[in-house]
């Protein structure tokens, strides 16, 4: 096959791929920017400053599929008009890419132990509920918890009985009671009362737990939750690098061919050589030094 033609069909692959990469880049951007902006999430970590890290891994992904977005329309352009410079800012672009996924893969991976460690070992949540759940509902540590519990289904940090060490409970007399929030009550979100308080046992007993309230604690819920949005990116960084990678290999081709179409091979030479000869009406050997120079 000649270099025009082995370029052209170069050209067509590399197209497809790049409208490819592009559309793909664009559903991953779409999604990484929903992770950003989850309600849910976003409540989660108002609990603790230390849980933000988890915005750094999505902050590193968005870049990435940024920049395939905005420089595959430089490497489409490039690519169908044969510009060896635009295709070049392309391939630069995507090695950025790379190494900002790779970058994200690896934080991802790193903050999912940080993540077991931070929640789970510490007792962020138990301490927190503790220390900072005050009977304050314009507190944004309340609100976020409240949310915690109502939305993932779980009360305390390990379990409802954080709550009797808390300053929420010394406040009154609902240690003594055995009382935790309306948020811990399993049907809050019908009645939606901020002052409705459910005990953690029933009357009379202090074995048995009452079946109104989540009986779950929520440092397992929440190590979870934020564990699944994690793979998630992991996952997502993943393909989009094996999806980089074959297009760099494209276009480094392609650049390739580009500089050597000017450059006579053997093989085009004696084809151009017999279709002159076949064109002329005395066919002769004609001088071809031409095509050496």
């Amino acid at each position: 096959m000649r270099t025009d033609q082995k370029l052209f069909c170069l050209k067509v692959v590399l197209t497809i791929f790049l409208i490819l990469l592009w559309l793909v880049g664009a559903a991953i951007f779409g999604v990484l920017l929903w992770l950003r902006l989850d309600f849910w999430t976003n409540e989660y970590l108002e609990i603790d400053s230390s849980l933000e890290r988890y915005l750094v891994l999505i902050y590193i992904a968005l870049a990435s599929g940024a920049v395939i977005v905005v420089f595959s329309i430089l490497g489409l352009v490039g690519g169908c008009l044969r510009k060896k410079w635009l295709i070049v800012i392309y391939l630069a672009a995507i090695c950025i890419a790379i190494v900002l996924t790779v970058s994200a893969v690896v934080y991802g991976i790193i903050y999912r132990e940080e993540l077991e460690e931070t929640v789970v070992r510490d007792n962020l949540v138990k301490n927190i509920i503790q220390a900072k759940y005050v009977d304050d509902r314009t507190s944004r540590v309340r609100r976020a918890i409240d949310i915690m519990q109502s939305e993932l289904e779980c009360c305390g940090g390990n379990s409802p009985n954080d709550y009797l060490e808390s300053t929420w409970a010394l406040e009154g007399e609902r240690k003594t009671q055995g009382l935790v929030p309306a948020s811990c009550c399993t049907d809050y979100l019908r009645y939606n009362d901020p002052d409705q308080l459910c005990r953690i046992y029933l009357p009379d007993t202090s074995q048995t737990r009452s079946p109104d309230i989540w009986q779950r604690g929520c440092q397992d819920e929440l190590k979870d939750f934020l564990d699944s949005y994690v793979v998630v990116v992991i996952a997502i960084g993943a393909v989009f690098f094996v999806l980089m990678l074959v297009c760099l290999i494209i276009c480094s081709v392609y650049i390739h061919l580009l500089n050597s179409l000017y450059v006579p091979q053997p093989d085009d030479i004696v084809y151009d050589m017999a279709h002159n000869q076949e064109k002329s009406p005395y066919p002769s050997r004609g001088d071809y030094r031409e095509y050496y120079h």
